[in-house]
């Protein structure tokens, strides 16, 4: 198997050709127990298991997916997969990493509520899709032959293809994310986004409710209630991802010390930044360190 640069937060652009988006297929060979390291990127994605079982843990969810299921991924969630079951036989899976802009540049600005789940990075439009279910038959069905132009040049599929993710997102809207969102004023949608890009930008800081609020022009109650609706998380919630993905930064590129990578992002108690680690990542920083080396 063949992994990609070890870094937590990919520093790639996922393109093919000039359109934004990537295909993948992976082969995991016999008796090999990681499918795919742990990570996230900016982009959201469609991963599909061909064949053999994982355990798919994105953050602190974790689905077991059997040959023929899927699972649609927001942008910036950390995510990584593990084999299970029989390992005597290769594994195989596609993924399709594709920028959101790939639909919004395509749509009118009044069906931009469609869309809404792709942005904020929200767990809560995380869907698995399980073959064993039959209103994911089309779903999957349209999925599956997005694979099938991964041997041709870009140039003969590229409008294909954004076609048939138009008729993914629809059914995966149709089926489960029309509920999870309600639609905010462009003044407000815009404001929210400003206020993620902060937290990326001053995530070593000291940040106060009053701090972030201030910045998105919102009174502390209502910047807590949209941010919410937004992202699906709280404000410090979302915070404290951004600071556990940039340690994982430091601990991969790095040699420096726990301690100095947990000031270095906004934790001034190495204790808690321990038990915040092991919370969302399922493993300590040290352990974290030691297993993405060995996958150099």
């Amino acid at each position: 198997m063949t992994h990609l640069k070890n870094l937590p937060v990919e520093n790639i652009i996922h393109r093919t050709g000039g359109s934004p988006f990537s295909l993948h297929r992976t082969v995991v060979d016999a008796g090999e127990s990681n499918a795919l390291y742990l990570h996230c990127h900016p982009e959201a994605e469609f991963f599909y298991l061909k064949k053999g079982d994982v355990v798919f843990r994105v953050e602190q969810q974790s689905y077991h997916l059997h040959s023929g299921d899927a699972i649609f991924l927001p942008p910036n969630l950390i995510h990584k997969a593990d084999r299970c079951g029989d390992l005597s036989a290769a594994c195989e899976y596609y993924a399709l990493v594709f920028s959101t802009h790939l639909l919004t540049d395509c749509t009118p600005v009044d069906r931009f509520g469609f869309f809404m789940p792709l942005q904020g990075n929200r767990m809560n439009c995380l869907c698995p899709l399980y073959a064993k279910e039959p209103q994911n038959a089309r779903l999957l069905t349209s999925l599956s032959a997005v694979f099938e132009h991964l041997q041709q040049p870009p140039e003969t599929f590229c409008l294909a293809l954004t076609g048939t993710l138009f008729i993914c997102w629809q059914e995966l809207y149709n089926l489960y994310l029309s509920g999870t969102v309600k639609a905010s004023s462009d003044r407000e949608s815009s404001e929210l986004q400003k206020s993620l890009d902060y937290m990326m930008a001053h995530y070593n800081e000291a940040l106060s409710l009053s701090d972030l609020a201030k910045n998105a022009g919102f009174s502390e109650g209502y910047y807590c209630h949209s941010f919410k609706r937004f992202t699906g998380c709280s404000p410090f919630e979302y915070l404290i991802r951004v600071r556990i993905v940039k340690s994982c930064e430091l601990l991969t590129q790095t040699d420096k010390k726990i301690t100095e990578i947990a000031s270095l992002c906004g934790f001034n108690n190495v204790s808690y930044f321990n038990r915040t680690f092991h919370r969302v990542m399922g493993t300590t920083p040290s352990a974290y360190r030691k297993s993405m080396r060995t996958k150099r």
